[in-house]
């Protein structure tokens, strides 16, 4: 459990600083900056689908489809939530809301498939290994 958890906070800390080196370009670029409270609420945003996403392994017994429906929703009402707590701080004009969930939507989709495709190798690695440790045994 105990390397599970530091697994996860590596991922958080290695996806944020990505997403902060894509937003500091992309604001050079635009000639804009990043306030700090977007900086935070980056990181919870990372935090939020990290965190859902390593749900999987709890959810392994349900069908893959059904499994991502469900981490995508729970994702996205964390987000709302966060978002809500975000408007009491700063606020958020009416198509604000819908620009937070188009990005959140393609930001979170992006780690999904990275996550999954780490898995499927992952998981291809584990059976070689089982396949191997059974041919020794029987062999």
């Amino acid at each position: 459990m105990k390397s599970k958890v530091k697994e996860i906070l590596l991922v958080i800390c290695v996806s944020y600083t990505i997403l902060s080196m894509i937003a500091a370009a992309v604001n050079t670029i635009a000639g804009s900056q990043t306030s700090s409270l977007n900086s935070v609420m980056m990181l919870i945003l990372t935090t939020i689908s990290v965190s859902v996403l390593y749900l999987y392994y709890l959810l392994d017994r349900f069908s893959p489809l059904f499994t991502i429906t469900l981490q995508y929703l729970i994702a996205l009402a964390f987000a709302g939530i966060a978002l809500f707590i975000w408007n009491l701080f700063d606020e958020i004009s009416g198509d604000g809301y819908a620009d937070f969930f188009i990005s959140f939507t393609v930001f979170y989709v992006i780690g999904a498939a990275v996550f999954y495709v780490m898995t499927y190798f992952e998981t291809k690695k584990m059976n070689e290994l089982l396949r191997d440790i059974q041919t020794e045994k029987n062999g």
